[in-house]
């Protein structure tokens, strides 16, 4: 299967260098540093399974150069997903299947806009990592990613797909709805990022401490409304059991998330940090406004009431425009 994995940062460049790892055939569209890292040195990942470099991975800094794939991964940062698929429009009938790994909302539908809908493939993960300089990345959350076709149907892509996952040894799961899924993941990774930003707490802080356990309860009760309202059910799944954690009663929810703060303790799982914080920390443009500010603007849309994602969300698109700020002015000198 020939994988074309458009964004090699962090997340891109794990999944891409496992796959080529288990011998796939595959090619990574990325930033000029880093690709050079890679031509020149290979890629290293470290993290959870250790260290391992992997060579020979074909790198493309212009998507141009692209003439098809069977496998489209989009891996970019949800800002840059209007400039990266405008660069993408000649593969349209190109490629026989393309989904996004990426963290905003709305991705799936950008993508059946620019690739046609037929090409498109439902996705969502939970795998994350860092890279704190070109040519390595660090494996940090070891999870899961869901797939399968929008309309529900089996597909024998799907489970092409899923086999490359598995020949990697990355964990994967094939769902009926894959709505449900990617709106659980929005359901846990919108208050994780809002708290994180805030805080600049580590994920099993936040979880561990019983007011902002609390904060993620509600929240996650927010962002719970808006997919009630769009008709998408939610589920448990694995790493965030969201219908559960909604029907509890309060204090238990609270106590479950608590539960996994003490979990992710235990397994050593004490660097994780949300990609939004990672972000803010480093003073560059966050997706806070593709990921919060989506459930936001769709409460808005639907009159729904969420009064604490509101809030926070505006706190946080102050913070990124001071950044913003700060950047313009050294820029102008």
């Amino acid at each position: 299967m020939r994988t074309l994995i458009v964004g090699a940062g962090a997340l891109g460049s794990i999944l891409g260098g496992y796959f080529a790892a288990a011998g796939a055939d595959v090619t990574l569209v990325g930033r000029k540093a880093h690709l050079e890292a890679i031509r020149a040195h290979g890629l290293v990942i470290e993290g959870l399974r250790g260290r391992r470099l992997v060579r020979g991975l074909r790198v493309l800094e212009e998507p141009g150069e692209i003439e098809g794939a069977d496998l489209l991964i989009l891996a970019v940062k949800s800002f840059d997903t209007a400039e990266t698929l405008a660069s993408l429009r000649h593969l349209r009938g190109r490629v026989g299947a393309a989904l996004s790994v990426q963290n905003g909302g709305g991705k799936d539908e950008a993508l059946a806009e620019t690739l046609g809908a037929d090409a498109v493939v439902g996705a969502t993960t939970i795998v994350g990592g860092s890279m704190p300089e070109p040519g390595r990345v660090v494996y940090t959350n070891d999870g899961m990613t869901w797939l399968g076709e929008l309309d529900g149907r089996p597909s024998a892509r799907v489970e092409a797909i899923a086999r490359l996952y598995r020949d990697a040894g990355l964990p994967v799961a094939v769902v009926p709805d894959i709505r449900c899924a990617i709106w659980c993941k929005l359901n846990q990774m919108v208050p994780a990022a809002t708290l994180s930003c805030l805080t600049r707490l580590c994920l099993h802080e936040i979880y561990l401490d019983q007011t902002l356990a609390a904060l993620f309860v509600e929240l996650s009760h927010e962002v719970a409304q808006v997919a009630d309202r769009l008709g998408i059910p939610l589920g448990d799944f694995q790493g965030f059991p969201v219908q559960t954690l909604c029907s509890l009663p309060f204090a238990e929810a609270v106590e479950s998330v608590r539960g996994r703060g003490r979990t992710m303790r235990e397994r050593g799982l004490t660097q994780i940090k949300i990609s939004t914080l990672q972000d803010l920390e480093r003073g560059r443009r966050t997706e806070a406004e593709q990921t919060i500010g989506y459930v936001v603007d769709l409460a808005r849309a639907h009159n729904l009431s969420a009064p604490r994602l509101l809030l926070f969300y505006r706190i946080l698109r102050g913070v990124e425009a001071a950044h913003e700020g700060r950047r313009a002015g050294r820029a102008g000198g």
